[in-house]
């Protein structure tokens, strides 16, 4: 079952694997930082995998091999300039 912490997630290894990409196609050597607004995706993105049960153990393994966790951000859900919109008052 994919919860909304799981779909996160993906979407962050999606924009991991999109920036490998980008930089690999343009050769740049640059170092890159990682947004997200989710406490629970920051805290597996930063964390040791064998910690965790082999879906978010595997997905953690990619992101240490695409990105240093050292280069990802939290960013609090209330001053994401990509959900303000929808932030209800």
């Amino acid at each position: 079952m994919l919860t909304l912490p799981r779909l996160e997630l993906m979407g962050d290894l999606l924009s991991s694997r999109l920036s490998r990409n980008i930089l690999k196609a343009l050769k740049l050597d640059i170092p890159c930082f990682f947004w997200t607004d989710s406490n629970i995706t920051y805290f597996w993105v930063r964390g040791q995998p064998e910690k965790f049960k082999p879906f978010i153990k595997n997905l953690i393994q990619e992101f240490q091999k695409l990105t240093f966790p050292s280069n990802w951000r939290h960013c609090p859900g209330t001053q994401n300039p990509s959900v303000i919109g929808s932030l209800e008052e």
